[in-house]
């Protein structure tokens, strides 16, 4: 199978799932719910930065080049071969493992354009994970802000992995208090967090190792672990490369 093709299957397979949300910041909590279309994916996979290929420029449907990209009309081959393609290489590579990176906890933090003059990303929210390769960041904006909800749809705005840039800097952090995958297909509902659960297990824990144990599992402490594990690397790789060789 065409692998730009497989990486677009692997994103219509979570097209029915929802992500619902509840986060915290100074006693003030906010909800939401991230839901996927097709649409999506063009701003995902990067193809807005591919100018050379210009079926993907003049079609202004997203949703019409996603189908395209499915039914193989547009191809690997056809982006790959873009001047532009080393700029989405890795975007591409992260994106078939979309849903696998939003199953695990993520650092939450709200996102403020004006702090960030290096970009021209809008969203209002950051979501920041760790693979074991990358850091990876994930940007959601609410559809339609002038539709009046009680809880705000979002979608992924944009999605890519760190590179010399951490966009997390100066952004204010909530804590997640609770995440659930839900199966709009089959109506099945996966609680993935639970804050609140896991401090009453601590609570009850009966001996203080075991409560040590169990609010190791609180997302901020397992994702910013993670998070700092790949900047370890990373440092110790650029280190060894500026390190010059004794004869």
């Amino acid at each position: 199978m065409d692998p730009l093709q497989m990486i677009a299957m692997q994103y219509q397979s979570i097209m029915h799932m929802q992500y619902y949300f509840e986060i915290a910041k100074k006693q003030n909590m906010h909800k939401f719910i991230l839901s996927f279309e097709k649409g999506d994916f063009f701003h995902l996979a990067g193809m807005h930065k591919l100018k050379d290929i210009t079926e993907l420029q003049i079609e202004r449907n997203r949703s019409v080049i996603f189908e395209k990209i499915i039914s193989g009309s547009i191809s690997y081959k056809q982006i790959k071969d873009s001047i532009f393609y080393n700029n989405i290489e890795k975007r591409l590579f992260h994106l078939e493992n979309l849903q696998e990176l939003l199953d695990s906890n993520q650092i939450i933090f709200q996102y403020i354009e004006n702090k960030n003059k290096a970009s021209c990303i809008k969203a209002d929210y950051l979501l920041e994970n760790a693979t074991k390769q990358d850091i990876v960041f994930v940007f959601l904006s609410e559809r339609n802000k002038k539709i009046s909800q009680d809880i705000p749809i979002m979608c992924c705005r944009s999605f890519f992995p760190m590179d010399q840039l951490d966009y997390t800097n100066n952004q204010p952090s909530y804590t997640l208090l609770k995440k659930i995958k839900i199966d709009t297909a089959l109506g099945i509902k996966t609680v993935q967090y639970d804050r609140s659960k896991i401090i009453d297990e601590a609570k009850n824990a009966p001996s203080e190792q075991e409560r040590r144990s169990i609010m190791q599992q609180l997302n901020e402490k397992k994702a910013q672990l993670a998070i700092s594990e790949v900047l370890s690397e990373r440092r110790a790789i650029q280190q060894n490369r500026q390190t010059p060789e004794r004869s």
